[in-house]
């Protein structure tokens, strides 16, 4: 309510610039109409879901998966917009390709971002030697 009442004065308030309180006064208006969006996002499809966040005015890719990871509790979402999940992916796998990466975390792709932000939250990335400039590591499979 705030940010509706404060979304016509020019520039940062508080430390929250005036497109972030716009977009927060989009917020609100779309909850006020939406009571039960909630309930639907957890079991809408990803894409769909997806597609009625990025339709309120500010909120994008980043935020729809912030939103589906720390509110919603979903398993199925893979923050790759995320600059640190990016950065964490490449530390450890050396590679960027999407595609590849994310068959590693099917099904459970909440919790390998989750573990990817702690590695950087405790910087470990630096530990991983993919995607720094040193000679690559032989991975040998060790079986019983």
């Amino acid at each position: 309510m705030w940010a509706s009442k404060t979304v016509s004065r020019k520039g940062p308030l508080y430390g929250v610039s005036q497109k972030k309180r716009k977009a927060l006064r989009s917020w609100l208006e779309f909850s006020k109409s939406n009571n039960n969006a909630w309930q639907k996002w957890s079991l809408m499809p990803f894409k769909k879901y997806q597609s009625e966040i990025t339709g309120i005015w500010g909120f994008g890719r980043w935020s729809a998966d912030m939103i589906a990871i720390f509110y919603l509790a979903r398993m199925d979402i893979w923050p790759e917009t995320d600059a640190g999940i990016n950065r964490a992916v490449y530390a450890v796998f050396g590679s960027k390709d999407k595609a590849n990466i994310k068959k590693y975390a099917n099904g459970c792709e909440t919790v390998a971002a989750l573990y990817l932000w702690e590695m950087l939250n405790r910087n470990l990335v630096s530990k991983f030697e993919y995607g720094i400039k040193r000679p690559r590591r032989k991975i040998v499979a060790i079986t019983v």
